[in-house]
């Protein structure tokens, strides 16, 4: 593996990320459902904070936080990394990237995450996401998430 950048997304970067997603959304235990396409990444990039991770110009994995109702409260939606990259620390550096960001501006940040997955909770909980509760029946009454919270540093 060549170097890896963690840099800000532009416009630019929007069909490959929405391809990941694409990618990435079949290996997700609910996968019948759609995941976010081209038009959503393209607002994202411009009104959201999304960072990726390039290898040689490639997107090999993206993260999208952005703000919630309630005042200075941003809610991480995806950790995007492409199968032959995960498990190397990619997702910790596109989290480091975010939260460098909201403790820059006193953010705080939500986060939920599939009970399933033990790789972002591990990582949720080394990021500083304190705050832990478990809701049952989240989107559908099967699919319960864990929901983290940061506060900023």
């Amino acid at each position: 593996m060549s170097e890896v950048l963690i840099r800000w997304a532009s416009i630019d970067d929007f069909l490959a990320i929405a391809e990941l997603d694409r990618v990435s959304w079949k290996h997700n235990r609910n996968s019948e459902f759609i995941p976010d396409g081209e038009h959503v990444w393209r607002h994202w990039i411009e009104h959201a904070y999304v960072c990726v991770a390039a290898e040689n110009k490639k997107i090999i994995g993206a993260a999208l936080s952005f703000p919630s109702t309630a005042p200075n409260i941003h809610f991480i939606h995806k950790i995007l990394i492409a199968a032959d990259y995960r498990g190397v620390g990619i997702g910790k550096k596109l989290m480091n990237k975010l939260c460098d960001k909201f403790d820059e501006h006193r953010i705080a940040a939500h986060l939920t995450t599939d009970t399933n997955n033990n790789t972002m909770q591990c990582l949720a909980e080394k990021m500083g996401f304190s705050e832990k509760e478990l809701i049952y029946g989240y989107y559908r009454e099967n699919e319960d998430r864990w929901v983290y919270t940061r506060r900023p540093c």
